[in-house]
């Protein structure tokens, strides 16, 4: 009796201390999709595990997808194209911020896409993605 009220002590200890509920995950991160048909048209969100806004602009240009957002910092930016959301994201930066973001890009954690099936694939296999 005494080793069980010990190790619920113990373990009450340890959620407390380590704040189990907050234990990060890239679960949802994770890419799904039905490879059986390869012609069916959906939106994904896409998350990336380490792209920058040039890298992403020459992916694109070897895939036929729309994008309908990106996400950039966990903020959802629409824009046209990578150039409009870099002008969007660095308009309120300090200017030695923005003549950085200008000349590496930033930094890209996913994007909501509208493809085939087949054009994911292939832009799965250009980049890193969860």
């Amino acid at each position: 009796m005494k080793k069980l009220i010990l190790k619920t002590l113990i373990f009450i200890t340890l959620f407390i201390v380590f704040n189990i509920n907050e234990i990060d995950s890239n679960s949802y991160k994770v890419l799904h999709y039905d490879k059986t048909d390869i012609h069916v048209e959906d939106t994904f969100k896409v998350y990336f595990k380490s792209i920058n806004s040039n890298e992403l602009d020459d992916i694109l240009k070897y895939v036929n997808v729309d994008v309908m957002n990106y996400i950039v910092e966990d903020k959802k930016y629409y824009a046209r194209d990578i150039n409009e959301l870099v002008k969007t994201f660095i308009k309120d930066k300090s200017i030695e911020d923005k003549i950085y973001y200008e000349l590496n890009g930033i930094k890209i954690d996913g994007i909501t896409i509208t493809c085939e099936v087949n054009e994911l694939m292939k832009l799965e296999n250009l980049t890193k993605v969860y």
